[in-house]
């Protein structure tokens, strides 16, 4: 993969300057423009680099106007665009957004294990000499106060969000919870995930 960085130039501000004469024509219609240099990768800016400059040219005779103290005076006006933090805003914004997904979904999922709905999928982490490992649960009947559920046939050595091609749920193998056992294992991490809504391409519905 070619890395595409480096350094440009944006013009940053233009204005029309009509208070300042030009030296040489002395007409009042002064074309002033202001920039930045910037760095940036694959040409998306990451951050300003180094003084502003400015550049007044007469738009009537062309001459440039070389007065410091209209420059200095553009230069200090004129704010750096947002847009030359691009990389690190659009970071920011990323981040923000998974850290607010990640608080929706812990919300959904104990939502999901305090009101418990026959279908639904549990993703259990369970730890063994500090090693985890990781099997489906599918709430196949809910009688008050007690959950039964149905066992995946494989255990898996790491995180998974769906069952193996080889994996199914085993029938007639009854597992009996009752919801502040479940309640118990949410708060202790156990429950990974819980899954409502799926379609055949997870696996969730092969039962055995």
């Amino acid at each position: 993969m070619i890395l595409i960085y480096g350094r440009r130039t944006a013009r940053i501000k233009k204005y029309t300057e009509n208070h300042q004469a030009c030296k040489s024509c002395k007409t009042f219609d002064l074309n002033v423009k202001v920039y930045r240099d910037y760095y940036h990768i694959f040409f998306i800016p990451i951050f300003p680099a180094g003084l502003k400059s400015v550049k007044i040219i007469c738009n009537n005779c062309k001459e440039p106007n070389g007065l410091q103290s209209l420059h200095r005076h553009y230069e200090n006006i004129s704010r750096t665009p947002i847009y030359l933090y691009t990389l690190p805003i659009v970071f920011v914004c990323l981040f923000v957004f998974l850290i607010n997904a990640n608080l929706n979904k812990q919300k959904e999922k104990s939502f999901f294990v305090e009101n418990p709905q026959v279908g639904d999928i549990y993703l259990i982490r369970n730890e063994n000499n500090n090693k985890p490992s990781y099997y489906f649960l599918r709430l196949i009947r809910i009688n008050g106060d007690t959950v039964v559920a149905y066992h995946s046939n494989l255990e898996y050595s790491s995180f998974v969000y769906k069952l193996n091609d080889e994996d199914f749920f085993v029938r007639n193998e009854d597992l009996y919870f009752l919801k502040p056992e479940l309640r118990e294992m949410l708060e202790r991490n156990e429950i990974n995930s819980v899954e409502r809504v799926y379609d055949d391409a997870e696996g969730f519905n092969r039962i055995k």
